[in-house]
């Protein structure tokens, strides 16, 4: 055995759990364990992972990740500023560092299962802060939001007695009378760090719910027309439907269907009035989620939601200038040679004038009844957040978490 290499059959958990077998790697019991035998070792790592640390910018970058990290861990998973946090106290070791080189090494085990077990945490959060700053669509969130609310405005109107509906006029057929609309904020950025904290995924891309908006109507039928209505309406197209991300805990669709089919022509043959279909749909059950969807989610919640993708088209304001200094340029004659030349080496073709790109956004509706009953009831948001931050303080804490002690951590 003596000329065989020894990592040539050192194949860790890094290959055949997460490479291989679908495990996040923010789920790894291995983690960074004996991967950096020194300071290069974590040098190609960064490098590899994306960061160049001779750029002053990314090294500032990085450094504030690290800060923001343990600022979000002692704000959300610590006692006592969350009274429902872990009763630990961040090593002072930790709390010292400052770089991730240190805090990469402390991740490989050069040092006590205590300050390893921290490392982890913290890298843990650092590496979700780095996806969601490097998404390029936030810096065009504004006109993203804008662009997608405005299909619905459109919309969205009061007729003469002050009714909210969704429909092109008051005497559209397929207008829909509202309780509610409301177009969804711009998602906090710890809230979004919380939710990548829990996710499988954990990738900035996988959230979904970023910009959304919500229809609240008086019944469950008409829950399902406003649905109907956007489809017709081309505000929404079913085939930029993202499937498994639909979820329906409002009514059972294939009751629904049988019930139109049955009632539906009673009513043209006027054996039953409009109204009298209308009660007859709204008697079709609920449903329940299908297994395996959010496990945060109460059992009473009760809503149709799903999400769309749109087409975001976005002006490049570089095309136009870089378009206005080489005209601006030729009518120069005394403009320094050199300045000329390099405007005129600016290449118009090589910059887009439009950037295309679809967006994902969140649509719920619901009727006034769930409505209450989700915001007020047993299935209250706040409740629903709660698991989720536990799940991720899980989660990111890891060891540290299981093996609560009852003394402090030591320094």
């Amino acid at each position: 055995m003596s000329g065989i290499d020894p990592l040539k059959w050192k194949i860790g958990e890094s290959v055949l759990d997460v490479l291989i077998g679908g495990v996040s790697f923010l789920d790894s019991k291995e983690g960074f364990k004996g991967a950096f035998p020194d300071l290069t070792a974590t040098e190609r790592f960064l490098g590899a992972y994306g960061y160049d640390e001779s750029d002053p910018i990314e090294a500032a970058e990085l450094q504030g990740n690290l800060q923001e990290a343990i600022r979000f861990i002692k704000k959300y998973f610590l006692k006592p500023e969350n009274p429902e946090g872990l009763a630990l106290e961040m090593p002072k070791k930790i709390m010292d560092v400052t770089n991730v080189h240190d805090l990469l090494l402390y991740a490989n085990g050069n040092g006590p299962a205590e300050l390893r077990n921290w490392a982890c945490a913290i890298l843990r959060v650092v590496h979700i802060i780095s996806h969601v700053d490097r998404d390029m669509r936030n810096n065009y969130f504004g006109e993203i939001q804008k662009q997608i609310f405005d299909r619905f405005y459109r919309f969205i109107h009061r007729d003469e007695f002050g009714h909210l509906y969704v429909g092109r006029n008051t005497e559209d057929p397929l207008r829909v009378n509202l309780v509610e609309f409301q177009a969804k904020p711009k998602k906090a950025r710890d809230s979004t760090l919380m939710k990548l904290l829990h996710k499988p995924e954990s990738v900035a891309e996988e959230v979904f719910d970023r910009v959304g908006v919500r229809f609240v109507t008086k019944t469950r039928t008409d829950a399902v027309r406003v649905i109907h209505f956007l489809e017709q309406a081309n505000v929404i197209v079913a085939a930029n439907i993202k499937p498994s991300r639909s979820r329906n805990t409002l009514i059972d669709t294939s009751a629904f269907h049988q019930a139109l089919e049955l009632e539906l022509p009673r009513m043209k043959s006027g054996e039953i009035t409009e109204d009298q279909l209308l009660s007859e749909l709204d008697k079709v059950p609920s449903t329940h989620a299908r297994a395996g969807e959010n496990p945060f989610s109460s059992q009473h919640y009760r809503a149709v939601q799903f999400t769309c993708r749109q087409l975001i088209k976005l002006r490049n304001p570089l095309s136009d200038q870089i378009r206005d200094a080489k005209s601006a340029a030729r009518g120069q004659k005394e403009i320094d040679p050199a300045l000329h030349a390099a405007i005129d080496r600016l290449d118009h073709k090589l910059v887009q004038r439009v950037v295309r790109f679809f967006y994902p956004y969140e649509i719920q509706v619901m009727d006034e009844d769930s409505y209450v009953e989700n915001e007020k009831g047993r299935s209250a948001h706040g409740e629903y957040k709660k698991a989720q931050q536990r799940s991720a303080m899980l989660r990111v804490m890891g060891a540290l978490a299981s093996n609560e002690p009852t003394h402090q951590a030591p320094h």
